[in-house]
């Protein structure tokens, strides 16, 4: 089975952070959330397993960070997805569709001689902003286990927020009958949670109608979804299960999601002190409230930390009081009392009393 991971887009709901990084490299609980979702992999899958990433904003850091960390847990390539066009100098692209089609060239034309090689040489899909609570190996065995051609991730979401998500509708075995993508009518409460199993037989179908569509484009056309084309699979026959994820998904696309990740990760991945000295962590006149987590060469003087703060390496931190942030790397905070907050890498900021900051890298206030 191979992995495709789509992470080209630049994170328009994540700005001013995405400005100067890709969405996948934000910093919750000491590591990018993309380092969180290819660990949970390395955990399920075999060290040559193919991973293959669409790359396009910020396609160069990507690159060179994914080659010097996990060249030894994957067999790694990479795919650029090329803008279609610029606004502000910053790229805008044709979407999730486009970003799994252009995958297909590693998909050769084979004859496989059973259903069970028919699913090992198909592929499995997860987007680089979302992380989710189950392992992957829960995905995978579902998967392998089902009389099905392929499997779609779900989580129930509340009926009032249906909308905002493409939902699926289910048969009693849970077979997909229906998928819509962001339907103006309530018609399921399935939200599609954003990692996919499909057989090879069935990628390349979902290949060949995502091509359809792409060939149908023009410039009046809007991003390019998956979701139509997997309809197709579902009307051409092709037998996809809806499998709902028991611990549900992290989704790390929105400032407040990401904060709502972070607290997740903390409850399961706090400081101790007893690491503070092998981190060269310098806490002075100072109460800790875990969890938190605290990388090194850190310095926190006469503040309270925490519950449920991530601090980067190399921060300086006095005289605050922060509680439930996202602080990365780099950073000098002093007489600052915030809740609810992100602040990016290398920031110098002093002398602000409020809640739900939002602050980019390299900015001074």
């Amino acid at each position: 089975m191979k992995i495709i991971g789509p992470v080209a887009g630049i994170g328009s709901r994540l700005r001013p952070f995405t400005f100067s990084k890709p969405k996948a490299f934000i910093r919750v609980a000491g590591k990018t959330v993309l380092d969180h979702i290819l660990i949970k992999f390395s955990n399920t899958f075999e060290p040559d397993t193919e991973l293959i990433l669409i790359v396009g904003y910020k396609k160069r850091r990507i690159i060179e960070y994914i080659t010097n960390n996990y060249s030894d847990k994957f067999k790694l390539n990479f795919i650029e997805q090329i803008p279609r066009g610029y606004k502000d100098n910053i790229p805008y692209y044709w979407g999730l569709g486009e970003a799994i089609y252009l995958a297909n060239k590693y998909f050769e034309n084979k004859k496989l001689d059973s259903p069970d090689e028919d699913k090992r040489e198909g592929a499995l899909i997860f987007l680089g902003d979302m992380i989710p609570i189950d392992e992957y190996s829960y995905v995978t065995m579902r998967y392998y286990e089902s009389d099905v051609d392929g499997i779609i991730t779900v989580m129930k979401v509340p009926k009032e927020d249906a909308s905002s998500y493409g939902v699926v509708v289910t048969d009693d075995n849970n077979i997909i009958t229906k998928l819509v993508e962001k339907p103006p009518t309530f018609i399921s409460d399935l939200a599609i949670a954003g990692i996919y199993a499909f057989s090879n037989s069935a990628i390349k179908s979902l290949f060949n109608h995502l091509k359809k569509y792409l060939d149908q484009r023009t410039e009046e056309t809007n991003e390019i979804y998956m979701t139509e084309s997997m309809q197709d699979l579902v009307d051409d026959g092709f037998k996809i299960a809806a499998v709902e994820l028991k611990g549900g998904m992290l989704d790390f696309g929105r400032p407040s999601e990401v904060l709502n990740g972070n607290r997740f990760l903390l409850e399961n991945q706090s400081i101790k002190k007893e690491d503070f000295q092998t981190l060269n962590i310098s806490v002075e006149r100072s109460f800790i409230k875990n969890p938190n987590y605290i990388e090194k060469n850190t310095r926190i003087i006469n503040s309270i930390i925490g519950p449920y703060v991530s601090i980067g390496r190399n921060c300086i931190i006095k005289n605050s009081i922060l509680e439930n942030c996202v602080i990365e790397r780099n950073n000098t905070l002093s007489n600052i009392i915030s809740k609810n907050s992100i602040i990016g890498s290398n920031v110098k900021v002093e002398n602000i009393s409020k809640d739900n900051l939002i602050i980019g890298d390299k900015s001074v206030y």
